[in-house]
């Protein structure tokens, strides 16, 4: 899980920083963040992968206020990062060596099959050198240390509060008892008219001899499922003289007697089931555990950029002001990385 998540974040960022060009300090200025300029040209270029994925039948109009609203939240993020940076280097932290060099190996890995020559030759097409390269590396390093230390370390969600969530919550929780079943439906006025009794016998012999309960329904069966196997997918619901035959099945077993329904007879196998659960187990207390964790998470990160626009100089030139995005929404969720690698003073 670590080393897929490094190679998430490597691979995002180089793809982000080799897409960039150099853009001069003749480009609009959207923003002024201690001593950092962001102009108009990086906002473009950082929301361009974005703005590619809006849905192509929206009309100009509904085009152009989603691509304005999609610079305004790269524009707020790109603010966000810079804030944190600055925090960080006012800290006198510092990010140690061997994670910027992990995180290096694993973009030069993913990006030139290891080859550093190679690397380099890509960021010389994007007039970028390899230490210009690094130095952006680590500074998103750098933002992602002070986030997990500022935002995701030390959450602690006690039992009472998980159980008091629970009962707030208790239908979304709740699970119903799922069915899988597969099914052999032989219709009383259909081809077995007259003879059900043998046919259904014939069956079952063939399926004590061993023969797969689905391949007999694709020959057997005159229900809707029959070229499927007699396969009814996942139910929730069941008929009360068909549950009370289901019911005693153990997964994989075939009932042992026929079933009337109407105007059929249903040779009924349980595929697979799911036991419902009305109560809160190990499985529900985890997502819920994950879920306030998550919302404490949003809190704290809300909480410590408010700070940070208290404790620095920030001029935003779009006519927006803080705060812009939703409150609670993260900028960046840190990797697992960062438990290893600790803020050092």
């Amino acid at each position: 899980m670590y080393f897929r998540m490094l190679c998430i974040l490597g691979l995002a960022l180089a793809g982000q920083l080799l897409a960039q060009e150099f853009f001069s300090y003749g480009d609009s200025l959207l923003a002024v963040v201690g001593d950092k300029v962001i102009t108009a040209y990086e906002i473009k270029q950082a929301a361009a992968l974005e703005e590619s994925r809006l849905p192509r039948d929206l009309s100009p109009q509904q085009h152009e206020e989603r691509i304005i609203e999609i610079r305004r939240q790269t524009l707020t993020r790109a603010i966000e990062h810079e804030l944190i940076f600055l925090e960080f280097q006012a800290l006198k932290a510092t990010v140690p060596v061997t994670f910027l060099q992990e995180r290096l190996d694993l973009v030069i890995q993913e990006q030139a099959a290891g080859d550093r020559a190679k690397f380099e030759d890509l960021l010389y097409r994007e007039n970028m050198t390899l230490q210009e390269f690094t130095d952006k590396l680590s500074k998103n390093l750098a933002v992602e240390m002070l986030l997990y230390d500022r935002v995701n370390s030390g959450i602690s969600i006690p039992e009472p509060r998980i159980q008091a969530y629970y009962q707030e919550h208790a239908e979304e929780f709740r699970q119903q008892m799922q069915f899988r079943l597969e099914v052999i439906q032989l219709k009383k006025d259909g081809r077995y008219a007259g003879k059900l009794p043998e046919t259904c016998a014939e069956i079952r012999q063939r399926l004590a001899a061993g023969e797969p309960f689905n391949a007999l329904a694709k020959q057997y069966s005159e229900g809707a499922q029959a070229a499927q196997g007699g396969d009814q997918g996942w139910m929730t619901s069941l008929n009360e003289k068909l549950y009370e035959v289901v019911k005693k099945l153990k997964i994989g077993e075939c009932s042992k007697t026929d079933l009337e329904l109407g105007g059929s007879i249903y040779l009924v196998r349980l595929k697979d089931f799911i036991r419902g659960a009305d109560t809160l187990n190990p499985e529900i207390a985890a997502k819920i555990r994950r879920r306030l964790e998550q919302e404490e998470e949003q809190q704290r990160y809300r909480k410590f950029i408010q700070e940070l626009y208290g404790k620095y100089k920030v001029k935003r030139m779009d006519g927006s002001n803080w705060p812009e995005r939703p409150a609670g929404t993260i900028l960046r969720q840190p990797l697992e990385a960062s438990r290893k690698y600790r803020l050092t003073e």
